[in-house]
């Protein structure tokens, strides 16, 4: 699924997983266990957030 990730990255796709609920996060960056990704709250503050590639379940996306 790395390979599907990294093709991800720069996009907002919406990820959900066993630690992680439906949001928008950006992917930042991809290796072979990790992802890492990044929201921006209302308030314009970031937050980061690293997340093992097998506790992903979805990544839903528009067609581009």
């Amino acid at each position: 699924m790395s390979r599907l990730l990294q093709e991800m990255i720069g996009k907002e796709p919406i990820i959900t997983g066993v630690y992680i609920g439906p949001d928008n996060w950006e992917v930042v960056d991809v290796d072979e266990e990790w992802v890492k990704l990044r929201s921006v709250d209302k308030k314009g503050k970031e937050k980061f957030k690293l997340q093992r590639i097998e506790d992903i379940q979805t990544v839903e996306f528009d067609g581009e």
